[in-house]
């Protein structure tokens, strides 16, 4: 029997997908996986499923618990993304650890360096971050695991003719600082017969677009709502500003919004880019408003789009780590 830990980084219930989804994966895959929450309560472990565990008391579990499955087991694993842990991890005792880094937050980088000292391994999300980190660390086995797509959300069964009333344009995922906030209100003032909808927790940052008739903002959404608000839409969009944090993100609403067969328009970001066969760039505010006129108007063959996502699941990424687990 082998055992993951992913240390307490953000709460279950959060909407932030890769570390959830990897732990059911390396569930299903037949590994015991215990995910600790990040706030902490005097509570027993609680299963989340076969194999999967959610830890509400870490303190306990290291103390109580992990020492008596560490009699009982063939090898411990950390699975971490936050590099702020790294000094409480070797009080594990773990057979391996694994560095997942998957944002470029400056805050982070002054802890990143003893969290790769005490790595077995490191994966990342995007190019950019592959990139520097095989410069500054080039002796530490680096892998490039990107975000994907959770078939699960089922989006890709589920495609619903194109509205015969008002079309919308659509944007899920956190409502943060890097979102370009003038582009959508260009967006919205272009397109004023469109509803524009906005889905996602905002981020330190306020939504402030209230104003604006004919933009509809839902706030955070149970991950299970999103099938019926994605179907929906006729364009979906990326709008983000081009920054150090956004530069190095792959996002995961890349491949929900092409899993649901849907046009999808972009800025600039390098990771978009690479496939810009499925997905529109625009390099300005006002290619972006054509590019989403285009694609309201021809929303072009869903399939290629739809496959692409079914070739970018986290069962491929789950299983393309468990090879680099398999190498520790």
């Amino acid at each position: 029997m082998n055992i993951i830990i992913y240390p307490p980084t953000i709460d279950w219930t959060f909407m932030k997908q890769r570390p959830q989804q990897l732990m059911k994966q390396f569930a299903d895959l037949g590994y015991i996986v215990y995910y600790c929450n990040l706030t902490q309560h005097n509570k027993p472990i609680e299963p989340l499923a076969a194999n999967l565990f959610l830890v509400h008391d870490f303190k306990r579990f290291t103390q109580d618990t992990l020492p008596l499955i560490s009699k009982t087991v063939s090898s411990i694993g950390i699975w971490c993304s936050w590099a702020k842990l790294a000094s409480k991890l070797p009080a594990l005792n773990p057979d391996w650890v694994i560095y997942d880094c998957v944002d470029e937050f400056s805050s982070l980088l002054p802890y990143e360096e003893e969290m790769v000292r005490i790595s077995s391994a490191i994966v990342c999300t995007a190019h950019r971050i592959y990139d520097r980190l095989r410069r500054t660390y080039p002796e530490k086995e680096l892998v490039l695991i990107p975000n994907a797509y959770d078939v699960t959300l089922g989006v890709h069964t589920s495609h619903y003719p194109p509205n015969n009333g008002r079309q919308k344009i659509g944007y899920i995922g956190a409502w943060a600082p890097w979102v370009n906030v003038r582009l959508v209100s260009q967006l919205a003032r272009a397109f004023p017969t469109c509803e524009v909808i906005i889905i996602g927790v905002e981020f330190d940052k306020k939504f402030s677009l209230y104003h604006m008739e004919n933009i509809r903002y839902l706030g955070h959404l149970p991950h299970e709502q999103l099938k019926m608000h994605l179907t929906s839409l006729d364009v979906c969009i990326i709008p983000f500003k081009l920054t150090p944090v956004t530069l190095a993100t792959n996002p995961v609403k890349m491949y929900e919004y092409l899993a649901a067969g849907k046009p999808v328009v972009s800025t600039g970001l390098p990771e978009c880019m690479l496939h810009q066969g499925l997905i529109d760039i625009a390099h300005s505010g006002n290619d972006f408003v054509r590019k989403v006129k285009e694609r309201l108007e021809n929303p072009g063959n869903p399939q290629a789009r739809v496959d692409f996502a079914l070739a970018n699941t986290w069962r491929h990424r789950a299983n393309q780590a468990m090879k680099l687990i398999a190498l520790l």
